[in-house]
């Protein structure tokens, strides 16, 4: 069952018999509505919702007859099956989409009970904590504050964003299997990597890229990674984008606290502080359970924090918590960005709740907040 939007418009329906027999149950305005028939037929029946009903006098038919109907319409709340989910308010929004809504009752229901004691958060960077766009404009993702920056020689822009046309189709192509993908990210990668080093970066260009870049995190990020820091709930970002670029910004929004720790693609200088390379293996959209970090003691440090939550904007990131020990409660997020319809299934076969279009950590802040 995919719940997408209101509830009370008839769509989702509690199967669960409210009365006997003898009654009837009506679903009005997101209100089941009991009603004792006492024996009458239902087409000689009507229900006044806005009057008060009193006995109706008949005429008695024995001497046990006391001659009083009393067939007033019995007018109950709903009792959602989700009152975790609906106390969040994740049944209301149209951008909302949760395929298992009892799975993801029972997911939040134990993180809120465990508290913050057993809870981490493992997260994606480009455009998972940071917006996809604002007012309309396409926000920079850590390559692309590389790639507009006026500190950039001409030549790279042009092949950047020949590269970028070429494969960032093939990496959203819902028909393509992970495996098909997954040659043409290495190549991707390959290629954006020797080009950065032709260039000559200059590490402390870096700082300066961000300052004029136009990345943003998504409304609410802020006071997120502040709530966390401050319970101490350590923070994976795990990111297949350039790491000396994203640490640049989380700290320019003052969120590169002390239990945040990143995982990403980290340049390599010479002596002389110019980018030569890059350190370690290649970490792609599609690898993210392959990386050093699941064979280290990360998670092991953690094994007392079970339960998770995972924010990720691609189908590779729903890997990123493969090395939590179990057992564990993992509840995934995904934020779908682009060609939405065409992903929509995919994602939600995927991930636990699906936001889409959703520039705001909204969901999360009210599950943290609930918690506090």
């Amino acid at each position: 069952m995919l719940i997408r939007g209101t509830i009370g418009t008839g769509v989702f329906i509690n199967q669960s018999p409210m009365i006997g027999s003898r009654g009837t149950v009506l679903r009005v305005g997101g209100l089941q509505l009991s009603r004792v028939l006492a024996g009458s037929k239902s087409s000689e029946t009507s229900c006044d919702l806005t009057s008060k009903v009193s006995p109706v006098r008949k005429k008695a038919t024995g001497p046990c007859d006391t001659g009083f109907i009393h067939s007033s319409p019995a007018i109950m709340p709903e009792t959602s099956p989700y009152p975790m989910l609906e106390k969040l308010g994740l049944l209301n929004k149209d951008h909302i989409c949760i395929k298992d809504p009892g799975r993801v009752e029972e997911l939040i229901s134990t993180i809120m009970s465990d508290g913050f004691t057993k809870l981490q958060l493992v997260v994606d960077f480009d455009f998972t904590l940071t917006r996809v766009h604002v007012n309309s404009q396409r926000c920079h993702c850590s390559w692309g504050i590389m790639d507009n920056s006026s500190l950039m020689p001409a030549f790279y822009r042009e092949e950047a964003n020949a590269l970028l046309a070429k494969y960032y189709p093939i990496e959203i192509d819902p028909h393509m299997t992970e495996e098909e993908k997954i040659p043409y990210m290495i190549e991707w990668y390959g290629q954006i990597h020797k080009l950065i080093v032709k260039c000559k970066v200059s590490q402390g260009s870096l700082a300066e890229m961000v300052a004029a870049s136009n990345a943003m995190l998504r409304d609410g990020t802020e006071d997120l990674c502040k709530k966390l820091h401050s319970v101490c709930v350590p923070v994976l970002v795990f990111s297949a984008g350039m790491g000396d670029i994203l640490e640049q910004v989380l700290r320019q929004f003052n969120v590169y606290t002390e239990n945040v720790k990143v995982v990403s693609n980290f340049f390599e200088y010479n002596a002389e502080g110019v980018m030569i390379g890059f350190k370690g293996d290649l970490i792609h959209m599609f690898n993210k359970n392959e990386n050093a970090i699941h064979s280290s003691n990360y998670f092991d440090k953690l094994k007392g924090r079970s339960n998770v939550i995972l924010m990720g904007d691609s189908m590779g990131d729903i890997k990123m918590a493969v090395g939590v020990p179990q057992p564990n409660n993992v509840l995934k997020i995904g934020f779908l960005n682009d060609k939405i319809e065409e992903r929509l299934d995919t994602y939600t076969n995927a991930f636990d709740i699906v936001l889409i279009d959703d520039q705001t950590m909204d969901v999360v802040n009210s599950i943290v907040n609930l918690m506090s």
